[in-house]
């Protein structure tokens, strides 16, 4: 994602950062991910607590950080910035000399630069807090990131190859590429700002905007991947009860046969903390949010229809359908969440096709 994605994690984690400067607090921030859905009646689909969604949303790679064992971490050798207007030089291949992190059908993704922005994600980690570094739980956290970072450029190889291949190319022209540099400029507040953050991170203006570059690539190419998603779709409105025993539900389910009053049963004895309250009510939601046993119960029943009791990892639920729509807008987390599943299945699907070789071990 962060979203997640897709827009492309490392370049939105500058953002992010460099949008919280102005308050002097570190916001590590990850691509755009839509937001878990919450158990609300307003329309959104219940949360992972109450009748499970079996798609949270794919979660973007995670700013990451260290490096091989045996390599230092880089010297801070970011070029200092004009204070007048930027724009950002061309890109560049490593050198045919230069040590590789990878190589993605035989294009190489340079170490140096790889050492550079998991050193950016370390810092990153290190500024959320909360977690001890040198512990076992840190240093695992540590290694996972790193080979998020790892990851995360091979994945921006991919794409890039995969926008030149597309009828027209998809290219970044410099125009919206310095715009896109013009706008972090006034995000962080000055040039000096921007290179304040860059210096301390260990980056070149080179590292930045090639990164603005992949971010604005991925970009193109989700919405390309995407394109085909509909904005609409079949959903149903219902509401439930979640007990922790099958003896409990079929008691509960007795009394509703024999014209108990659903929202009142549902405040008195479900066990979901997020609809309880409301009577049970999940809101509308689509297929492929719920766990698959009770999201074929209420797509097969009838409108006020009260189901039989209904088996999940959750528990153990009643459910009834409220109301019913083919063809209803989605909210736009879920949609976001769509575009995600979506586009993570097509970059998997292209990746497997590809000789990717890591050539360091995070």
């Amino acid at each position: 994602m962060n979203r997640n994605w897709i827009v492309l994690a490392i370049a939105l984690l500058i953002l992010a950062a460099l949008t919280a400067c102005a308050s002097d607090t570190v916001a590590v921030q990850s691509p755009a991910p839509p937001p878990v859905p919450t158990d609300t009646p307003s329309g959104q689909p219940p949360s992972p607590s109450t009748a499970g969604p079996t798609n949270p949303a794919p979660q973007p790679t995670a700013p990451a950080v260290a490096t091989p064992k045996g390599t230092a971490l880089p010297a801070a050798t970011a070029t200092a910035l004009p204070k007048g207007a930027l724009t950002c030089p061309p890109s560049t291949p490593p050198a045919a000399s230069a040590q590789l992190a990878a190589r993605v059908n035989g294009v190489g993704i340079s170490l140096d630069a790889y050492n550079r922005q998991a050193a950016q994600a370390q810092a990153a980690l290190t500024q959320t807090g909360g977690l001890d570094l040198k512990s076992q739980a840190g240093q695992d956290a540590i290694k996972s990131l790193k080979q998020q970072v790892l990851d995360q450029m091979i994945n921006d190889v991919v794409i890039a190859m995969q926008a030149k291949q597309q009828i027209p190319p998809i290219q970044v022209s410099e125009a919206d590429l310095n715009a896109r540099l013009a706008q972090m400029i006034q995000d962080a507040g000055s040039v000096d700002k921007l290179n304040e953050y860059l210096t301390k991170n260990q980056l070149s203006l080179n590292d930045l905007c090639d990164q603005v570059r992949n971010q604005l690539i991925g970009e193109a190419m989700l919405n390309l991947i995407t394109a085909p998603l509909q904005p609409n779709a079949e959903q149903v409105h219902a509401r439930h009860i979640l007990v922790p025993t099958a003896a409990e539900a079929q008691a509960i389910l007795t009394q509703l046969r024999n014209g108990g009053d659903f929202a009142a049963l549902a405040k008195k004895y479900s066990k979901d903390e997020a609809s309880a309250p409301n009577g049970g009510d999940l809101g509308w939601f689509p297929k492929g949010v719920m766990e698959p046993n009770f999201e074929n119960v209420a797509f097969q029943l009838k409108v006020g229809e009260i189901s039989q009791v209904v088996t999940t990892q959750f528990g153990f639920h009643i459910v009834q359908v409220m109301e019913h729509d083919n063809s209803r807008p989605l909210p736009p987390e879920v949609l976001q969440n769509k575009r995600q599943q979506m586009f993570l299945a097509w970059l998997q699907a292209v990746r497997d096709t590809m000789k990717i070789e890591k050539l360091v071990q995070p």
